[in-house]
C-alpha cells in the first residue's frame, strides 16, 4: 500500500531553478523534499571527461544582464570563483555574394545582435556599405504602436534583411535554440523591448543599453566549469536540510500532492522546475515535440587552432552549410582551461543545428564543422576524441510557456526553470528566488522542521 508523506513544498526537478528553491526555502527552516527523475541533479549543468579536464557537456557560461548568479554565488557562499572570459571575443561565419565563406568578429557593441553603431567598421564588414547604409536608417523609421511582430519580422523591416540574416538570426539560433521568426524580442531581452519604445528606436535603445566590449563577452564562468555551480548549490541545500532524491520519476502532481511510484508527498505547495515537455506532461498539456539540443564537446589537437582564430567561437549564418551552428574554442575563451591543457590541445564545443545532430558524433564530422566555421585545416586524425550529448527538454518556446501556464495555474502549481522564466541563468536564478521568497511569504514552517545554517 502507497504511504502519504507530509512536506512545506514538495519541488520536482534538480535543475539550477529546483535547487536555488529548495536551498532558499531549506535555509529558511522549511520542510523541503526535491525529487529528480535522472541519477543527479543539476539539469543542463552537466560535467563529462574530455581532454582530461571535467567539461561542460551543458550550460558553459551565463549572461551578464542581470546579477542574479553572482549574488545567489555570493549570499549561498557557494565555493566557486567567477571568472571572464578571454577579451578576444566572439565571431560570424557567413557566405560573401562571391559564394566564400567569411568569417568577422561580431560588433563591439550590439544586443541580440542589432547593433548600437550600424556604420561602425566592425559592422560594416559583415554587413557590407549598402547593408550598413541601410541598418543606419532605423533610427528615421517611426516605431509601431500595433502589436510586436517577430523578431525577424522587426529587424528585417526596421534595419533590413542582411541585420537578420547574418546577425540577428545566426545569434537566435545559436544562444537561444530558436529561429528569430518564432520568438519576439520582449521575450528574449523585455528591458531592450522596453527602452526601443520609450526611445522610439532601437538603435537608440542598444546604445543606451550594449556594454563596450566585445561581443560574446557579456557572460561569466565558473573557474573549473559551471557545473560546478550546480554541485556546489546541491550541497549548500542539503547543509540546509533540503531533502533531495534523484533517480526518482513523478507520475502525477496536483496543488498538493506529487505522486511517485509507490508513495505520495503531500505538501503545502508544489514546485514544477523541470523541463518545458516533462511539465507538460505532468500538467497533461498536449504540445508538440520540441527537437533537441545536440552538443558535442572534442578534444583536437591541430596547429592552426593554437592563434585562436576565431576568438573564443563563432556562429553561422543560415546560408553556411554546416551541421553545427556554432562554436566555442574553450580553452581560447577561458583561461582556466587553456592552462589545465598540454600545448596544441584543444577543447571545442559544437552546437548541432536541430536535426543534424548525428553528423557530428565521429570525427569525420567534427572536423568538417571545424574546417567550415573556422577555416582551419583539421582532418578526422587531428580530433582525438568526440563525446555527443542530445538535451531533448531544453527549449521552452512562447506558445508552450503559455499552455504550461495556464494549466499549472488552474491547478494551483507554481513553475519554475526556463518555462517560467525564458532561456538562460541569467533569468531562471532570479525567477526561482522570487518564487521562494513568494512562498515563504505565504508560509510557517511545519511542526518540527529542521533549520540548518
Amino acid at each position: 500500500m502507497a504511504c502519504t508523506v507530509s512536506h512545506d513544498v514538495v519541488i520536482v526537478g534538480g535543475g539550477i531553478a529546483g535547487l536555488t528553491i529548495a536551498w532558499e526555502l531549506a535555509r529558511a527552516g522549511r520542510d523541503i523534499v526535491l525529487v529528480e527523475a535522472s541519477e543527479y541533479a543539476g539539469g543542463m549543468l552537466r560535467r563529462g571527461a574530455v581532454a582530461g579536464l571535467d567539461a561542460d557537456l551543458g550550460a558553459e557560461s551565463f549572461a551578464t544582464r542581470t546579477t542574479g548568479v553572482a549574488d545567489l554565488v555570493a549570499d549561498a557562499r557557494l565555493p566557486v570563483q567567477l571568472v571572464e572570459p578571454a577579451p578576444a571575443g566572439a565571431h560570424v561565419a557567413f557566405r560573401r555574394r562571391s559564394g566564400r565563406v567569411d568569417r568577422a568578429p561580431l560588433p563591439r557593441r550590439a544586443l541580440v545582435g542589432m547593433p548600437a553603431d550600424p556604420l561602425a567598421p566592425d559592422v560594416v564588414r559583415i554587413l557590407g556599405r549598402g547593408g550598413a547604409r541601410r541598418a543606419a536608417q532605423e533610427r528615421l523609421l517611426p516605431l509601431s504602436a500595433g502589436e510586436e511582430p517577430s523578431l525577424a519580422e522587426l529587424a528585417t523591416t526596421r534595419f533590413g534583411p542582411r541585420v537578420t540574416a547574418r546577425l540577428v538570426e545566426p545569434l537566435c539560433r545559436s544562444v537561444y535554440s530558436q529561429s528569430a521568426d518564432s520568438v519576439r524580442l520582449s521575450a528574449l531581452h523585455p528591458v531592450l523591448w522596453e527602452k526601443a519604445q520609450a526611445l522610439g528606436s532601437l538603435t537608440d535603445a542598444v546604445a543606451a543599453l550594449a556594454p563596450a566590449v566585445r561581443a560574446g563577452s557579456a557572460v561569466r564562468g565558473v573557474e573549473g566549469g559551471l557545473w560546478r555551480l550546480a554541485a556546489e548549490l546541491e550541497a549548500a541545500a542539503l547543509r540546509a536540510g533540503a531533502v533531495i532524491r534523484t533517480g526518482t520519476p513523478v507520475r502525477a502532481v496536483t496543488g498538493t500532492s506529487v505522486q511517485l511510484d509507490d508513495e505520495t508527498l503531500s505538501a503545502a505547495a508544489v514546485v514544477i522546475a523541470t523541463g518545458p515537455t516533462a511539465a507538460a506532461q505532468l500538467l497533461y498539456v498536449e504540445v508538440p515535440a520540441a527537437p533537441p539540443v545536440g552538443v558535442v564537446v572534442t578534444e583536437i589537437v591541430a596547429d592552426g587552432l593554437d592563434a585562436f582564430p576565431i576568438g573564443s567561437g563563432v556562429i553561422a549564418a543560415p546560408d553556411v552549410d554546416s551541421a553545427a551552428k556554432a562554436l566555442t574554442h574553450v580553452d581560447a575563451k577561458w583561461e582556466w582551461a587553456s592552462a589545465a591543457l598540454p600545448a596544441g590541445t584543444h577543447l571545442v564545443r559544437l552546437s548541432a543545428h536541430a536535426g543534424r545532430h548525428d553528423e557530428l558524433t565521429d570525427a569525420v564530422g567534427v572536423a568538417t564543422a571545424v574546417r567550415t566555421l573556422t577555416g582551419v585545416r583539421v582532418s578526422p586524425a587531428d580530433v582525438r576524441r568526440v563525446v555527443p550529448v542530445a538535451w531533448p527538454d531544453a527549449v521552452a518556446t512562447p506558445p508552450v510557456r503559455a499552455a504550461v501556464a495556464e494549466a499549472a495555474a488552474t491547478r494551483g502549481i507554481r513553475l519554475a526553470g526556463a518555462v517560467a522564466a525564458g532561456t538562460g541563468l541569467a533569468s531562471v536564478v532570479p525567477h526561482a528566488r522570487a518564487l521562494a521568497s513568494d512562498l515563504l511569504s505565504h508560509s510557517t514552517p511545519s511542526e518540527g522542521a529542521r533549520h540548518v545554517r
